[in-house]
């Protein structure tokens, strides 16, 4: 006998909603804080005649529901990556080459859902949108364009995704950004990268991108196992769907992902509990400017931000019922995702002021002001890593002003509290296969490691 004091909490992939994952094999240990769980269960009262006085009134009791909540802080790459011999969604030298939380958060944003037909899918990442490493790849570039050597190289970047060009794998200085544009040979990035690599002796280093897309209707159920040290300390948490995915990337700290799910049945198992070690990956290291860290705001680097965030969330978890379904329900539907961004910026003098046409005024409206009333559109731009593996950048091109600017205070100090969410955006352009519906190309939301 023993109680339960320490915990893992393991993550696979369902085939269907109601039908939990017992391989143990195909469950893969999570590395960060400790689950909250709530569950809840159906419950009606009935007040009924019972003939004595003071007894309790029945329960009828209904289906099982719960709810899960975790962070964990970003990883990069696998421990050891060597991107000349494994690329991520390729095969692995030792484990798979992209972490958990990544493919977690590809699942829930959509990406490219319907290529993920088996745990094994799942875990080796073919829901994201890979690029494949090129040695020697880049002839020449700018801050905003690389130029690869051949069609060969520039074959291997879809629109949309991460692009990261670098001397070494060790490299200080790598260039990263988004591709926005391909033709020929020519990968023009959504912004301006904060280093230039310029050099044909650099390569092209292959990344993976979770991306907002409209296979959201394709999401797996995903399975969770909350295990203690005990074989007997296990709860099977089935079927759950993301209900929302929240990134921090304050400066100076380490990004982390908080995660929030929904499932919709659970048991408890004495016979698969246990603590189990997580792989090894790469942490992503604190967002500074000696890790190659920066922030863009409409495509020009920002400084003075702060309560940095940005979210996933389902907008509705809907339900699809059936008398005849394991717990009264067949599969969950996604409706109305939303992606947003929100953080503190400090006024300046130098911030724009705009008439009510939108030109520069000497009296008029603060620049977030007129943006929420002229319906501007604002870019976001996050990135950080100065070595191969521990390179993590998202991207939102065209977010809309959501809620009114609100003045706040720092300390002494005025600023703004601003929150975008992501709008429509078609700007990308290729001249290769690649398409919205199997590539990043105008997603309008993108989270890249490399």
């Amino acid at each position: 006998m023993s109680t339960w004091d320490d915990h893992s909490l393991l993550v696979t992939m369902q085939s269907d909603l109601a039908t939990a994952n017992t391989t143990d094999a195909e469950f893969f240990p999570i590395k960060g804080g400790i689950p909250k769980v709530a569950f809840n269960t159906e419950v009606t009262e009935l007040e009924l005649m019972t003939g004595v006085v003071g007894a309790g009134n029945e329960r009828l009791v209904g289906s099982r529901r719960g709810t899960i909540g975790f962070s964990m802080p970003l990883e990069g790459l696998v421990s050891g990556y060597d991107p000349t011999n494994e690329d991520p969604g390729g095969t692995p030298v030792g484990l798979e080459v992209m972490p958990l939380w990544f493919l977690m958060l590809a699942n829930a944003m959509g990406s490219n859902s319907s290529a993920i037909a088996s745990v094994a899918n799942f875990v080796r990442g073919l829901g994201v949108s890979v690029s494949q490493y090129t040695s020697g790849g880049m002839m020449s570039g700018t801050a905003s364009e690389i130029t690869c050597d051949n069609a060969a190289a520039s074959n291997k970047i879809d629109v949309g995704q991460l692009v990261v060009a670098a001397l070494s794998a060790t490299s200080l200085v790598p260039q990263i950004g988004f591709a926005k544009t391909k033709v020929g040979q020519v990968v023009t990035l959504f912004e301006a990268a904060k280093n230039n690599v310029n050099d044909a002796a650099a390569h092209l280093y292959g990344t993976g991108t979770a991306y907002a897309s409209s296979e959201i209707t394709s999401t797996q159920p995903l399975g969770f196992r909350w295990v203690g040290p005990a074989t007997e300390s296990c709860y099977d948490l089935i079927g759950a769907y993301c209900s929302s995915a929240k990134i921090t990337w304050n400066r100076g700290e380490v990004p982390t992902i908080e995660f929030a799910y929904s499932f919709y049945d659970f048991e408890i198992n004495k016979a698969d509990g246990g603590l189990q070690v997580p792989g090894s990956y790469a942490r992503i290291p604190q967002i500074v400017g000696s890790n190659n860290g920066y922030v863009t705001i409409d495509t020009a680097q920002k400084c003075g931000l702060e309560s940095c965030t940005w979210e996933w969330a389902a907008g509705e978890l809907r339900e699809n019922g059936c008398h005849g379904a394991d717990n009264g329900v067949t599969s969950i539907s996604v409706l109305k995702p939303r992606v947003k961004m929100s953080f503190n910026t400090l006024y300046d003098t130098a911030d724009a002021v705009l008439d009510a046409a939108g030109g520069a005024a000497t009296i008029g409206q603060h620049r977030w002001q007129a943006a929420l009333e002229l319906g501007s559109r604002v870019s976001v731009g996050v990135y950080v890593g100065s070595v191969v593996g521990k390179i993590f950048a998202l991207l939102m091109p065209s977010g809309v002003i959501s809620a009114a600017p609100q003045i706040s205070m720092r300390g002494e100090q005025v600023a703004y509290q601003i929150e975008l969410e992501a709008g429509s955006y078609t700007a990308d352009s290729t001249d290769t296969a690649e398409t919205s519906a199997d590539s990043p190309l105008d997603s309008i939301a993108r989270v890249g490691l490399g």
